[in-house]
């Protein structure tokens, strides 16, 4: 049974489940959810949790042992099961196609087990599909700067504070791709017991400039066509400490592909590229011709041979011009 997370406590509230599934890359919304499932379980009578870590080569059958044999101390368990890397292996595999039978014909423990984002061929295999079916599966997304403010407005209620669309916006741009940082501010101006709503001038000298980006994000910035928000990526990038030939791998596989769609629009569906991404390359190629990626591509050459020192030039100052430039669409005519 799928549960969308936002379900997650109304779920607990009504009725207190024998599996729970959570499926994210983002440690933060897992961790409350484990959070909120650890109360539920304390209202349910339930204090003993035993959490295990299983990374590779894990003992399974010391799991099994300790499953089957009865608590000392308390006829229900909490077992808090971590899958750092997703992949169980074949023993591990049927271990979990052993608590998924034994959720489905009556258990007394409860079982919570957390993975990573998986891949396609993961999801379709017999151990997830069988805990999946037994159990509630809540899969955690990554929260977008679209919807980062939403999400601070709604977090800031529960807090009991009343933050305007202007103060949510600053901080989730300040914050951006950083959900821990968000809730650290948010924690911050509960402490601060403001009366009344949070204004942006409020926040304007509260709020710290702690964004984390990949360099996926630049790829994205290049192909909207979004100079302020390319132009701080690549400063951020660099205060960060990232290296700038990882930049540019990012930079010149996003040329690669825009000179492909610009070159025949159909190359999106032969490159494999993922269908909601599609839109975002072909309004991009239309920004300028064939020959304008080539050009950029060629000065990426240049910048790779700045960064080993084989060529002059200041490698970021160099990025910085590409990606700008790439940001501009054609002069009308």
């Amino acid at each position: 049974m799928n549960i969308r997370p936002e379900q997650l406590d109304a779920a607990l509230n009504k009725r207190l489940g024998s599996l729970y599934v959570l499926v994210s890359d983002d440690w933060l919304q897992v961790d409350e959810a484990r959070d909120a499932i650890r109360a539920a379980t304390r209202r349910a009578g339930i204090d003993e949790r035993i959490r295990v870590e299983a990374e590779a080569r894990y003992d399974w059958g010391s799991l099994l042992h300790l499953s089957a044999s009865r608590s000392l101390f308390a006829t229900r368990r909490l077992f808090d099961l971590r899958l750092p890397t997703g992949k169980p292996g074949k023993e591990g595999g049927e271990f979990m196609r052993h608590v998924a039978t034994q959720v489905t014909e009556g258990t007394d423990d409860i079982w919570m087990i957390s993975l990573p984002k998986l891949d396609l061929a993961t999801q379709k295999t017999a151990w997830f599909s069988s805990l999946a079916a037994a159990g509630a599966l809540i899969t955690f997304w990554p929260i977008t700067l679209r919807d980062l403010p939403d999400w601070i407005e709604q977090r800031g209620r529960k807090l009991g504070l009343q933050i305007e669309p202007d103060a949510a916006l600053l901080i989730a741009e300040r914050v951006e791709g950083n959900l821990l940082a968000a809730k650290q501010e948010l924690d911050k101006l509960g402490l601060l017991s403001q009366v009344g709503a949070i204004t942006a001038e409020y926040l304007m000298e509260t709020v710290a400039d702690q964004s984390r980006f990949n360099t996926f994000d630049l790829g994205d910035a290049l192909l909207s066509g979004d100079r302020g928000r390319a132009a701080h990526l690549l400063q951020r990038l660099r205060e960060e400490g990232v290296d700038a030939i990882l930049v540019l791998w990012v930079l010149s596989r996003e040329l690669r592909l825009l000179i492909s769609v610009s070159e025949d629009p159909a190359a999106a569906e032969r490159l494999r590229m993922p269908k909601n991404r599609q839109p975002a390359y072909a309004r991009a190629a239309r920004r300028r011709g064939t020959d304008f990626w080539l050009k950029l591509l060629g000065r990426c050459a240049e910048i790779d041979r700045a960064i080993k020192g084989v060529a002059p030039g200041n490698p970021w100052q160099m990025l910085d011009r590409v990606v700008l430039a790439g940001c501009v669409a054609a002069p009308a005519r």
